[in-house]
């Protein structure tokens, strides 16, 4: 693309089966937008990004300060999300805007479209019962969706067997979210151990139960266990909590657990759990046990397949997905060295999965400089497009959209999949 050619000019003449939202999203996903102060001021009303901002050397402080709260999360006309990211080289920005959602987004001095941005939930800002803030209990939330994470320590982090006693590391190498901290302790989790503490889970129901979250999704996720047994019955025995509460019946409840064993499929679902996703991460087979050494080792990448496979058998097809994590293939010694090679790989995934009734999502992988994330992805931005046309395709072919029920515009922030899908159903 030629350094003086408007972004969104080349994306709409190499991606015209692209919807325009799609194409917008994707570029603010790879671009970022130019730091306002309109951002700060809105943080007061918007939800916040977890990281906070130091504004860049020149810009006036905010209210006294250089150290700011922003916003996370975008949210365009037609409730396309976006993972709002500060890039002081941006060729887009946000500003205000006489337009009914308050904002609108620029490129250069083209104003593209109207926005806004997520808001901040009465929810978030409650006690439980015993004066625990809300948005301590293990429950997160980005947009339609909850996620409900009250055992976030992975066990991949810290595997027994070294002869000296020692424990290995076989994380995933692009992974920091279930790294065993300080939120352990919070949340009264004993690594190996399947139970939940029962005050955690009175919290968190009390949070999820509130009348003010505005969700329809209810995502069930936690750091990987050792033995697909335990880590089964673990969820099993949150879901028999969820029902206990209703909440099973007013939320579309999934299961995001690693390979688990259909027994725990089938208890969940008498209990009122509608969906799975067990992340795969990678697809081709030896990046897989490359890049995710304790599910390869583990679990293994067949039984794996298994597991997901005897998931549609018991959500339907409808139902199963599987998340990827796009460019992590393309990171690290033994990686593939040319994209070509990673993009085959990846719709040979979907070409398996989706007659298969079970849908790859696929999220970008950014960088890792120390415990930042966030600075560039792997795949480049025309990359990712060609990513999500081909697997939106082969969905159109099946006939198997994404379902909005489990995974919808709202709850995609750093996905493209239900955008297209959503955008092809708005025009049919």
């Amino acid at each position: 693309m030629a350094p003086d050619r408007p972004m969104l000019d080349h994306l709409a003449e190499t991606f015209p089966d692209s919807p325009a939202a799609v194409r917008l999203k994707a570029a603010l996903l790879f671009a970022g937008v130019r730091y306002d102060p309109c951002l700060p001021a809105a943080a007061g009303w918007a939800f916040p990004n977890y990281m906070p901002y130091m504004l860049p050397p020149g810009a006036p402080a905010f209210e006294g300060k250089r150290q700011v709260a922003l916003p996370y999360l975008l949210r365009l006309a037609g409730d396309t999300q976006v993972r709002l990211r500060i890039k002081p080289d941006s060729p887009f920005s946000v500003r205000p805007d006489a337009g009914p959602l308050g904002y609108a987004v620029y490129e250069g001095d083209r104003r593209v479209t109207t926005t806004t941005f997520e808001a901040r939930l009465p929810w978030t800002d409650r006690l439980t019962a015993d004066g625990t803030p809300m948005r301590a209990t293990g429950l997160s939330q980005h947009g339609d969706m909850l996620v409900l994470n009250v055992a976030p320590g992975c066990e991949y982090f810290v595997v027994p067997g070294d002869p000296g006693g020692r424990t290995r590391n076989l994380s995933c190498t692009f992974c920091l979210y279930g790294l065993p901290d300080q939120r352990l302790e919070t949340l009264g989790q004993e690594l190996y151990v399947i139970d939940v503490p029962r005050p955690t889970l009175d919290r968190v129901i009390e949070a999820c139960q509130h009348p003010g979250t505005e969700a329809r999704q209810l995502y069930m996720v936690g750091g990987s266990m050792l033995d697909m047994a335990d880590e089964g019955e673990r969820y099993c025995r949150i879901a028999e909590r969820l029902a206990e509460a209703g909440l099973t019946e007013r939320y579309y409840v999934a299961c995001g657990s690693g390979a688990i064993q259909r027994e725990h499929m089938l208890r969940m679902k008498a209990l009122g759990v509608r969906g799975a996703c067990f992340n795969l991460e990678i697809w081709d087979p030896a990046q897989f046990e490359r890049v995710c050494p304790g599910k390869a080792s583990i679990v293994g990448r067949e039984r794996w397949l298994r597991s997901l496979e005897e998931a549609v058998e018991v959500f339907g097809p409808d139902n199963v997905m599987t998340a990827f994590v796009g460019g992590a293939e393309l990171e690290g010694e033994g990686a593939f060295d040319d994209p070509a090679r990673a993009l085959e790989s990846n719709l040979e995934a979907g070409e398996y999965l989706i007659p298969r009734g079970i849908q790859p999502i696929y999220s970008l992988h950014w960088k890792v400089t120390g415990k930042n994330r966030g600075e560039e992805p792997f795949y480049s931005l025309d990359m990712f497009l060609r990513l999500n046309e081909g697997l939106a395709a082969l969905r159109r072919r099946e006939g198997r959209p994404i379902n909005p029920a489990f995974f919808s515009r709202r709850s995609a922030y750093m996905q493209l999949e239900p955008d297209y899908d959503e955008a092809v159903h708005d025009r049919g």
